[in-house]
């Protein structure tokens, strides 16, 4: 997730400076406008234009803010992913007083001294790059956090400062993967193809998407009353 942010932060960026730079690339629609406009729609061009910059403007300042301990915690939350490599020097504990730092150095020595616990987090790593390739390629989307957990499930508890580092890390991402899940699942059933579905009828495939429940059709069927043909 921490890489999602940092990418839409960036792209944030290109997209102001693509527009002060009045080049227009990824505002197709906005450039088609402007060249269109005669001499007399100038100005309200140019108050599109900044109301463009001051929106893409608020949501940069509305990122920064809202993702600034995430930055703080960058370094720290890569350990769910690389403790085998990571430094004992670059965790940032401020969130996570209630760890038994003395403990934990210890252990993290332990454990990156072991080519059998390391070598499970290599494993790891690759089958998430299987299932990042899926859901950039198949628009497979998959739990990648379900993965990290069981790998530190797997860990004994040896390791037990360093399993409640990476379960508190992963706790903060879990929250986030039911909306991740339904925005995936709501650009599958209101595609291009079927983008005149009404809110009503996009809410009820959404819903019959991410139910869980399974309805015994037979019973359905059964209490409704049927005409019979004349």
């Amino acid at each position: 997730m921490i890489d999602l942010i940092r990418a839409f932060e960036a792209k944030l960026q290109v997209f102001r400076n693509d527009i002060i730079a009045k080049n227009y690339k990824y505002f197709p629609y906005l450039k088609k406008y402007i060249n269109e406009s005669d001499i007399h729609e100038t100005t309200n061009a140019e108050n599109i234009t900044e109301e463009f910059i001051s929106v893409i403007d608020s949501s940069i300042k509305e990122f920064s803010t809202r993702f600034s301990q995430f930055k703080e915690l960058s370094e720290t939350v890569k350990f769910i992913m690389y403790p085998d490599v990571t430094t004992f020097h670059t965790l940032n504990f401020s969130q996570f007083d209630w760890l038994e730092i003395e403990d934990f150095e210890m252990q993290l020595i332990d454990f990156q001294s072991s080519s059998i616990w390391i070598q499970k987090f290599i494993y790891m790593r690759k089958e998430l790059e299987l299932i990042e390739t899926e859901r950039l390629t198949s628009n497979i989307s998959k739990d990648a956090n379900n993965k990290i957990l069981e790998t530190w499930n797997a860990l004994p508890e040896t390791f037990n400062c360093l399993k409640k580092l990476a379960h508190a890390i992963l706790t903060v991402f879990s929250s986030t993967y039911a909306c991740e899940s339904l925005f995936s699942e709501m650009n599958n059933i209101k595609d291009s193809v079927r983008n005149r579905l009404t809110d009503e009828s996009s809410s009820a495939c959404i819903l019959l998407k991410v139910t869980s429940y399974n309805p015994n059709i037979s019973q359905l069927s059964s209490n409704l009353q049927q005409q019979k043909s004349h």
